[in-house]
Formats: C-alpha cells, structure tokens, sequence
C-alpha cells in the first residue's frame, strides 16, 4: 500500500494497519548505514530460537551504537505519522538491525505490543513499529508479512482464524509504518541473497520501553542528540510527574541551560495533579 500524504497515510494505519512508505532514503543514507552496521554483524551468532531466526542476525541496542541510527529513529516522515497516533513525549522502545539469510524460515505470527497486558481490541494504538528497509524486499528474500486488519481482533491468533495476507514489498530506503498491535511475521528467504532492515519501535510514554534506552545511550550521546531524541531515549516527562528524577525534569541532568529555559511542563503538571479528569478530557495533559 502507497500513500502520499499525511491524512492518506493515517487512514491506512487506522483501517488497514499499516501503510509503506517508498523510497525515503537516499542511497547513500542507505549505504552509510549499512557500513555502520558492519562491525556489528561481523562474526556475530545466528539467532537462538525461531522467533530471532536461526539463519538471521540480529544487533540490538542500536541507540548506543551510532548517531546514525538515532538519526533514521527521528525521521521527519515517521515523526508526522507519530505525532498523530501517540501522545506527546512518545518513547523509542527498540531499536535492532534484522538481516534474514538465505534459507532462512517464517517467523511465527506476532504482535509487537503482546507483552502489554492490555483489553483487546485497543482503543488508541500502544506501540508503532517501523522497518526501514536496508535491501529491497520481495516474496522471495523473506519480505515482512502482515494480516490487514487484525490490529481491531480481540484475542485470535491467526492459526485459529482465517485470515488474508500480504507481503511488504518495497524497494530500499522505503519504510513500513505498523500498529504495534497488527499481526506480522519474517517471511521465509527462498533467495541467494540476505534481507536487511533496520527496525525502530515506538510506545506511548507511559509505558516501559522494551530496551532500557537511558542505559543504552550515554549521557554524553543524550547531550550531543537532538531535542527529539533525548526526549525519545527518555529525557522528558509524561505529567504530572512520570519519568522525574529527585522530583525534577531528567533533563537536568544533561542540559545545563535547562533551568533558564521556559517549559510549560510545571503548569501541566500542576492542572494534571488538581483536576486530572479535566486536564485529560480536554486534551491539557498533552505538552512537553
């Protein structure tokens, strides 16, 4: 599924789940982050089960690993879409490298937000999950599958429902945006060649995040970071007062000119505390 603008691409998401992205990075973006990943990938294991792949690797923690990966988890085309579908103050919850070699086998169909105990069907999306796509992806190098629509199912698994499926084939540099609650899978690779991608997960900023970003990433990265990514690694606050440190903002632990800026943080934090059915209907809770 193509879209092109920002109305059309929420659209999908909400009705189909998903939407593909084609064709946002250039190549040489692409290539730099493919070099970077090298070191990494080098002489590492093949996944330990199924779920990882036993013929895939798989680098984690990519957020302490280069600003060039932080760089891709703040793209201004995935941050519109995020900015619509979560509150303010979103956190990243994961950041991986995923390369399927050949022969390798179909991962089993997952949800990435199974492990928030939370009524299904949601209501407002937990988590959205994107895959930036390294190399092209096709049927036959093992192109990320998804069931349209199951983001609304209750509690089905796929293996006790019919269903319809479909394949993310997309060129490199294009990216696939998905609710964390849509059921998806690793294809198989049937090809001679490998299948390599890059996947931030997002979720809403009051809920823990699959990796402890504030360990992964050093203060010193936090510093040299952009305003949204320190924000995403965790420097923020969801009010009145979740993710504070000695009872103050986090980050005054980076930013040396943090008490002499003006945040509207205090006053949020202060309608939340004294009217929270109030600060949340009208929609007040939301700020930095």
């Amino acid at each position: 599924m193509d879209a092109t603008d920002l109305p059309t691409r929420l659209t999908a998401i909400h009705d189909e789940g998903y939407v593909i992205l084609p064709d946002l990075l250039p190549p040489a973006q692409v290539e730099e982050l493919t070099r970077a990943l090298e070191p990494y990938e080098r002489d590492r294991p093949m996944g330990r089960n199924q779920f990882e792949g036993e013929r895939s690797h798989r680098v984690y923690s990519l957020a302490g690993k280069g600003s060039v990966f932080l760089q891709l988890a703040e793209n201004a085309h995935v941050m519109s879409l995020l900015d619509a579908l979560l509150l303010p103050n979103f956190l990243l919850s994961n950041l991986q490298s995923i390369r399927l070699h050949p022969g390798e086998t179909a991962q089993p169909w997952h949800t990435d937000d199974t492990f928030y105990p939370a009524p299904r069907p949601l209501s407002t999306p937990l988590a959205i999950s994107v895959i930036w796509a390294l190399e092209d992806f096709t049927e036959e190098n093992g192109a990320t599958e998804l069931i349209p629509g199951s983001h609304r199912w209750g509690t089905e698994h796929p293996d006790t429902r019919e269903h319809q499926e479909v394949a993310a084939i997309m060129p490199r540099g294009s990216a696939l945006v998905f609710n964390g609650a849509l059921w998806h899978r690793g294809g198989a690779n049937r090809s001679h060649r490998t299948r390599l991608c890059i996947s931030p997960q997002y979720c809403q900023a009051w809920l823990r995040p699959q990796e402890s970003q504030l360990l992964i990433a050093s203060r010193e990265t936090a510093r040299a970071a952009s305003p949204r990514v320190r924000s995403m690694l965790g420097y923020n606050i969801h009010p009145p007062f979740v993710g504070q440190v000695d009872g103050m903002h986090p980050l005054r632990l980076i930013d040396p000119t943090y008490r002499a800026a003006k945040s509207a943080a205090g006053e949020i934090a202060d309608r939340v505390l004294a009217r929270p059915e109030i600060a949340i209907a009208t929609g007040t809770a939301r700020g930095n």
